[in-house]
């Protein structure tokens, strides 16, 4: 394994246990709507709603796909990021919470429940919005997950704070896929020795550092 080695997964495990690929399906409507309306109207052309951009990978593809509708860095975008009373806080649409190094434009998100809607602008930040407010809605299924990364050999996340998970697994393969579905996860370690696999977020680590028994699963960030 050489010292980069780029490595791209684009996979969701089904209910049968296996691997399939399974790619990002977005699209801008034609039509400008408040939040609400557009998250029904995405679902009445066979969406599952807005869309979710929880990963940095699904927020790349987010923004080439708004490109063409793209005035100005404040055109906005409505997408799957709802306010939840119940936690007092921002969940995606599938229920899953943003991740550490989400873009938002003025961190971190006002949680008081004043403005309930996630959107993003032009410029690639994430704001927050009342339903009062009509714009594009990007529109999006929820059961399509892709990852990319690198992969660092003999060597591991230095500066650890604290770590996502810690599992056993056969092979560094199978660590970095888990990694990649971790909307959370960042690097993902594999120790060779003990085949253990510890995943990080942005923040548990802070570079790296030489170690002959593991490698490292680095993934693209926001």
């Amino acid at each position: 394994m050489g010292s980069l080695l780029h490595l791209v997964s684009a996979l969701v495990l089904t209910s049968a246990g296996a691997w399939a690929v399974r790619m990002f399906n977005f699209s801008v409507l034609d039509s400008i709507n408040i939040p609400s309306e557009g998250h029904e109207r995405c679902q009445e052309i066979g969406y599952d709603g807005l869309a979710i951009l929880s990963s940095p990978e699904a927020y790349r593809h987010a923004l080439t796909v708004i490109a063409p509708n793209i005035s100005s860095p404040k055109t906005r975008f409505s997408i799957g990021l709802f306010f939840k009373k119940a936690v007092r806080d921002f969940l995606w649409a599938d229920g899953t919470k943003y991740a550490d190094d989400t873009p938002w434009s003025n961190p971190p998100p006002d949680r008081s429940g004043d403005k309930t809607f996630g959107r993003i602008k032009g410029d690639g930040k994430l704001i927050l919005s009342r339903n009062n407010f009509a714009a594009y809605s990007i529109c999006g299924t929820y059961n399509s997950k892709e990852s990319y990364g690198k992969a660092l050999s003999g060597q591991q996340p230095d500066g650890q704070t604290s770590s996502l998970d810690i599992k056993h697994t056969k092979s560094f393969l199978q660590c970095s896929v888990l990694c990649g579905t971790d909307i959370r996860c960042r690097a993902a370690e594999f120790n060779f020795d003990l085949s253990i696999c510890t995943t990080f977020s942005s923040k548990m680590y802070s570079g790296f550092t030489a170690n002959n028994a593991t490698s490292t699963f680095v993934r693209e960030g926001f």
